[in-house]
């Protein structure tokens, strides 16, 4: 396998080549986890690879077929409902341990923790949904300040105790719920056991993938990731390019990359965040156009060949979306007549019709 062949592999193992009708659900369990940060941006990454508009895809975040919380690195994801006790309870101690100097200049100790808890059950109990605003506000009556980003912090630390999880949206509003209450049939597996799905579930859609990849994305120790590897001998399989080992799905077959293809990916897409090495997929001389001043903040991505070649944006209308393009080098003919592909796919993911804008 070579390189192109391994990004080709990865656009097909995530759903992005070849997309077909699944349900929401489906895809986010067969990445494991997808980056939630941008929540509107993951609406177009689970569009993408379903073929579901805006609307329909609300819908099924609606029915809470999926959710979103905190499970690897700390950092938003839409999670397998089900999965999403074991998946946080996997990181959890590390990161709240990790955060102890943050709780400290914040002035959170155990029993504002507690406090905090037992205010939002009697909250709880008179409806089962609760936006942010309002569970800030319930806080603050209680006598806990939520000032400074104490409020998102508490939030976040119930998160990953198992207490509370992200629902729908509320307008422009997170609600979050009780997860005992809103899933009481979600799972906290033994630590071994959860691992071994979770690398199971990575290195089959994102494969071919490095160890640290994996390490990366998870959030779990070397020791761990190794762990996950080995437990997954049976259905896992190496592959050397160049120097590198990478590991993917044993049955994997080598793509057919004679087709050239292209995609507009949102900002904190699998496709590029789920690795630690983006070198693959991006020559890096062009990272500070798409994470300017390496701020965290990625941009949405134009994709050819696999190849990140550019960013882009869009711009709402009334009556319809223009998709500007900012390829990072003047590209030929071909390539610009492509790009106008993925410009209506995502315009009939938003339902616009759409005009298409190369800035060079």
């Amino acid at each position: 396998m070579n390189t192109r062949q391994l990004r080709e592999y990865r656009l097909i193992q995530q759903g992005i080549t070849h997309a077909e009708i699944h349900t929401p659900l489906e895809i986010i369990k067969n990445l494991g986890a997808m980056q939630g940060q941008d929540y509107h941006g993951s609406l177009w990454a689970i569009g993408l690879r379903t073929g579901l508009t805006q609307r329909e895809v609300i819908k099924h975040i609606e029915k809470r077929e999926i959710i979103r919380t905190w499970p690897q690195r700390g950092t938003l994801h839409f999670v397998p409902p089900n999965d999403s006790k074991w998946m946080v309870g996997l990181s959890a101690e590390r990161l709240v341990k990790g955060a102890a100097r943050r709780r400290e200049q914040l002035g959170i100790d155990d029993e504002t923790f507690l406090s905090s808890e037992k205010i939002l059950r009697r909250a709880f109990l008179k409806e089962k949904l609760l936006s942010r605003p309002k569970i800030l506000k319930f806080l603050e009556e209680g006598g806990i300040s939520v000032s400074d980003g104490r409020g998102y912090h508490i939030l976040w630390y119930l998160a990953q105790i198992g207490i509370l999880l992200i629902a729908e949206m509320d307008g422009k509003q997170q609600t979050f719920g009780l997860l005992e209450v809103l899933f009481p049939e979600a799972k906290l597996l033994g630590r071994p056991d959860a691992i071994k799905l979770l690398a199971k579930r990575y290195f089959t859609s994102h494969g071919p993938a490095t160890l640290q990849d994996f390490v990366w994305w998870s959030g779990l120790t070397v020791k761990d990731a190794r762990l996950g590897v080995i437990e997954n001998a049976h259905v896992l399989r190496s592959e050397l390019i160049g120097d590198t080992e990478y590991w993917l799905g044993k049955d994997a077959t080598l793509p057919n990359a004679s087709k050239r293809t292209a995609y507009l990916l949102p900002g904190f897409d699998e496709y590029f965040l789920g690795y630690k090495d983006r070198a693959v997929v991006i020559d890096l001389t062009f990272m500070q156009q798409v994470v300017p001043g390496n701020n965290g903040m990625f941009k949405p991505t134009i994709i050819i060949d696999g190849r990140v070649v550019g960013t882009w944006q869009r711009v709402l209308k009334k009556n319809r979306v223009t998709v500007k393009l900012f390829p990072f080098k003047k590209l030929n003919a071909t390539d610009e007549d492509l790009l106008t592909i993925p410009a209506k796919q995502y315009a009939d993911f938003i339902e616009l019709p759409v005009e298409t804008e190369i800035v060079y």
